[in-house]
This record gives structure tokens, C-alpha cells and sequence, in this order.
């Protein structure tokens, strides 16, 4: 049996059915390689801003601009000090001056944990 003997109908059923499951396959490689846990766990309430008090070095590093020292900088910095207060706290760690500040800000928000 030929596509081309295919009714119209049946050849747009059949494309449906792939567009569908081209998207399934999206899907799952985006949950594969997004920990649901991490979206769930660290994005607060300001949807898509990474709360500073519970993020972790991973969710850190997601941030454009940020690297593993940075991350680690900013986790070292909330152990010593205890929660962020607000998110110009950031220009106290080594490495975020103003202009990196500027950069990164938006990506955050300062959520009290208790």
C-alpha cells in the first residue's frame, strides 16, 4: 500500500499522528534533561525566577553568566550569612559587580525559607 493511494483524510490522520509524536518525543527529552524537581522546588512564585534561598549549584549554573565558582560563591555566601534579604545582596560576593549584577538579577527573587 502507497501513500499516494491514500485518501486525503487518511494522509492528514497519518501526518497528525506524527506531528503528535514528534512532540512526545520533545516531551520527554526536555524532562529528561530539565529535573522536574529542580523547576518545581526552585522556581518560586515569580514564574521563571530561581529563588535564591533554596537554589542549588546546578540551578545556579543554568543562569547565563554564572559558572561553577560563581554558584558555588553564592551557596557559600547564604550558609555564612543566612537567607538573601533582597537581591542586591548578590554585589557582596566576589565576582558580581555591578555590571554582572545588572545581568543576572532579573533571573532571581529572594523568597523567605523557613
Amino acid at each position: 500500500m502507497s501513500l499516494i493511494s491514500l485518501t486525503r483524510q487518511e494522509r492528514q490522520v497519518i501526518l497528525f499522528l506524527i506531528v503528535i509524536a514528534l512532540l512526545g518525543l520533545g516531551i520527554n527529552f526536555l524532562t529528561k534533561h530539565f529535573s522536574q524537581i529542580r523547576v518545581i522546588g526552585y522556581i518560586s512564585q515569580d514564574i521563571g525566577k530561581i529563588n535564591l534561598n533554596q537554589a542549588d549549584k546546578e540551578a545556579l549554573i543554568d543562569i547565563s553568566g554564572i559558572g561553577t565558582k560563581l554558584a558555588q560563591r553564592i551557596i557559600d555566601y547564604r550558609q555564612q550569612k543566612g537567607w538573601f534579604r533582597n537581591i542586591a545582596e548578590l554585589k557582596k560576593i566576589k565576582g558580581i559587580g555591578e555590571s554582572k549584577y545588572e545581568a543576572i538579577k532579573d533571573y532571581f527573587t529572594v523568597d523567605r525559607v523557613d
